[in-house]
This record gives C-alpha cells, sequence and structure tokens, in this order.
C-alpha cells in the first residue's frame, strides 16, 4: 500500500489532493454558516446545493471531450490557480450582495467538471502496474478524502469564528495554490491523452467540420463507448441507482438523526464524525487488502454489502431509538464505502483507453450528478407526508438492487475473461 504513495508522482498527486480538498471542506463549512446567518433562510442554505449540482449534470459529460485533448497534468495546474481566484469575490459580499456566493460555487463547480475527470484520467499514467495497484491508489484517493473530511471542518469552523468568510476564502484559495504548485512538479510523458488517428483524419470532410462539430462527435465517442461496454454500460446503471438513493440520503439524513434517533446537534456531530473515521478505516483496508480482489468483483460484493447494512442501520431506530448502535455502524460501512469507491474509480480506468478515460469519467459523473438531484427533489417532496425510515430502506435496497444488476449485466464479460484496456493500451 505505501510502496504505491512512495511513487514520487502519485505521492504529489495525493498529497495535493488532501490539501486541496482540506481547504474544500473548510468552504463547505464556513459558507453555509455565512449564508444562513446573513439570510436566515434554509432556502438560501439549499441553493447553494443546487449552484454546486447544475454545472455537473449540464457540463460534466461535454468537460471529459476536453480532458482528452489537452495535456491534463497542466490542465490540473490551471484549473487550481482558477478555483483559488474564482474565489475570491466572497471577499467583497457585503459590498456585492449573497448572490456572490452562488455565482462562486456555480463556477467553482463549473471547473470541478474538468478537474476530477482529469484526476481519474491521468492516475493511471502514473503507475507503472495494472489492476492492483490501481485499487490501492484509489483507496488512497478514498483515504485523503477521509482525512479532509476529519480535519477541514474543524479548520472552517475556527477560521469562520475568528476571522469569517475572508478567513475561509483565504484559507482555501492557498490550499487550491498549494496544490497547483504540487501537480506541476509532476513528471510524466503520459500526462497527454493519446488520440487515436480517426478514419477521415486529414480528409476534407474533417477539414470542414467546425469546433462545434467535431466536439459533438468526440462527446457521441465517449457516450457510445459507456453503451457499448459491459462493464461501463453495468456502471452507468449502477450510478443511477445508487446516486438516486444518495440524493435522499443527503436531503433526509438529518431528520432521520434527529427524528428517527432523537440526536441532539452534539450526537448529530458524532454521526458525522464517526462515518468519516469508519471511510478512513475502509479506505486503509482496501489499500492493504484490496489488490487481492478484481475490482468488478470488489464493486459487486461491497455494494450489496453496504446496502443490508444501511437497511439495518437506517431501520433498527424504529424498534430501538439509541445513537450508540448507529454510530458503530457508521464505522463499519466505511469497509464497503472504501472498496466500492476505488473499485468504481478502478473499472473506469481500465475499461476505458487512455484516448477516451475523460469522455467515459465525465459522462458517469454527470449521471450520477443527475440521479443526486433527483433524489433530493423526490426526499424534498416525499418527505413532508412519507415518514424518513422508509424513504431510506429505498437508498440501502438501491445498493443492493445495483450490486445484483452489475452483476446480471457483466456475466458475459466475466465468463469471457478480458484483459482490461489499461493492458491493451492504444
Amino acid at each position: 500500500m505505501f510502496r504505491v504513495l512512495r511513487s514520487r508522482s502519485f505521492g504529489l498527486l495525493w498529497t495535493a489532493g488532501l490539501i486541496s480538498m482540506i481547504g474544500d471542506w473548510v468552504l463547505f463549512v464556513g459558507l453555509p454558516v455565512e449564508i444562513y446567518r446573513r439570510t436566515g433562510s434554509t432556502l438560501a442554505t439549499a441553493g447553494m446545493v443546487l449552484a454546486s449540482l447544475v454545472p455537473s449534470i449540464v457540463l460534466g459529460s461535454i468537460a471529459g471531450v476536453f480532458v482528452d485533448r489537452w495535456d491534463r497534468r497542466r490542465l490540473m495546474v490551471a484549473i487550481n490557480v482558477l478555483l483559488a481566484i474564482s474565489l475570491l469575490p466572497l471577499v467583497a459580499i457585503d459590498m456585492l450582495g449573497i448572490w456572490v456566493a452562488y455565482a462562486v460555487l456555480a463556477a467553482a463547480s463549473s471547473l470541478a467538471q474538468l478537474f476530477e475527470p482529469a484526476e481519474v484520467a491521468l492516475l493511471p499514467n502514473l503507475l507503472d502496474a495494472g489492476e492492483a495497484d490501481l485499487v490501492v491508489a484509489n483507496s488512497l484517493n478514498g483515504m485523503n478524502r477521509q482525512l479532509a473530511r476529519i480535519v477541514g471542518p474543524a479548520i472552517g469552523g475556527a477560521a469562520v469564528a475568528v476571522g469569517g468568510l475572508t478567513a475561509v476564502t483565504a484559507i482555501d484559495a492557498v490550499s487550491f495554490l498549494v496544490a497547483a504548485a504540487l501537480i506541476a512538479l509532476i513528471r510524466s510523458s503520459r500526462t497527454r491523452a493519446v488520440r487515436p488517428a480517426a478514419a477521415h483524419e486529414g480528409s476534407v470532410e474533417a477539414e470542414a467540420l467546425t469546433a462545434w462539430a467535431r466536439l459533438r462527435v468526440e462527446w457521441r465517442q465517449g457516450l457510445d463507448l459507456v453503451l457499448g461496454n459491459q462493464v461501463l454500460r453495468a456502471l452507468l446503471v449502477f450510478f443511477v441507482i445508487t446516486r438516486v438513493g444518495e440524493g435522499l440520503t443527503a436531503t433526509l439524513f438529518v431528520p432521520w438523526a434527529t427524528g428517527a434517533l432523537h440526536a441532539d446537534a452534539a450526537g448529530y456531530g458524532w454521526l458525522l464524525s464517526t462515518q468519516a473515521i469508519g471511510g478512513l478505516a475502509g479506505a486503509f483496508i482496501v489499500g492493504r487488502y484490496g489488490r487481492n480482489v478484481r475490482p468488478l468483483q470488489l464493486l459487486i460484493g461491497a455494494s450489496i454489502v453496504f446496502g443490508l447494512i444501511d437497511l439495518v442501520l437506517f431501520t433498527y431506530p424504529a424498534f430501538y431509538p439509541v445513537l450508540a448502535p448507529a454510530l458503530v455502524g457508521m464505522v463499519i460501512v466505511g469497509v464497503p464505502a472504501a472498496a466500492m469507491g476505488a473499485a468504481q474509480a478502478t473499472l473506469q480506468q481500465t475499461e476505458a483507453s487512455d484516448s477516451h478515460r475523460g469522455r467515459v469519467v465525465g459522462a458517469l459523473m454527470a449521471v450520477g450528478a443527475a440521479g443526486s438531484l433527483l433524489g433530493a427533489i423526490v426526499a424534498g417532496f416525499l418527505g413532508e407526508i412519507v415518514p424518513v425510515i422508509p424513504l431510506l430502506i429505498v437508498q440501502g435496497g438501491g445498493y443492493v438492487v445495483a450490486g445484483l444488476a452489475v452483476a446480471l449485466l457483466t456475466r458475459r464479460h466475466e465468463r469471457n475473461g478480458r484483459s482490461p484496456a489499461i493492458l491493451r493500451r492504444s
């Protein structure tokens, strides 16, 4: 596990991700507090979710085309710098008004649509081995997300208390600049996707294509690859089912904790903390032992186990509304959650060739964001008339169904024993 982390290029990427995500959590904690303090409106804070999700749905798939066109390392450096700059209007929120917060969030989310596919697509080119090391590397990326989730909110809470939104903005902006510097130090000859020559390149027809037409063609190629590949098509189904459930959970988690569990603010905080600790422990376990399991089987098994644990976790308060079992459950569920994250990222990287990887990741990200938004909307409406626990049963059951669906949709792939795209580079 730590052998992968000691790889210079991956180590720089991992450290950059950890620093920038700590900065993100500082903003995620500080900005909602400031918005609610200024407006006193839950609707105003809910608008933050909308400002973040809409660019993911609209731009996610298209952004992947540009990730496959450009040098990914340079693109990630540029985006980090632009993200730092995009935060600066928050300093003038008193002068410009609360709308600035939504504009900043929308701009940051739009830039992230380029950054995230670039990171996922670049990672395999920083490692010399195949699937096994990729599972470990992706689990390590999951680990730094959980580390950031533990450290970032504490810094954010202190920053907003001491220096308000200006301090929060400064910390996040500096984190992006440091991340940009670290990524700039990465040295690899494969930071740019190798685009295979199309059959019509050099022809009169190719020259006549407009920029928009080429964009449409390349976007369609990525979509066709997702729909034409058994594993990627199964991942698409997996994302649709599970992200709707995650949208439900994101909306209903607070009502479940405070209503079904009768937890106070401190108890809710403990639930979030143990969730992060569980994810950190899970990422370590998967990083240590995940290389012994094929990514597809890891995804199927982890999804089913995760769903079953969530079904127990979300329904037991109907019979025994005590906080302690939920805290234990949050730690335990972190193991299959980390396994799912590492497995699905590895499958995207190995089933798509380097030349098309950005488009594949972008398309799946867009589908996931749309599913999350749908789940949040459904939960918002049904949560007023349907008890929380039955709605959360949909989330847990959805992961079981998604795992079984992936197993069913990829049964021929497993029998054929196809080698992943990363081992048959174009």
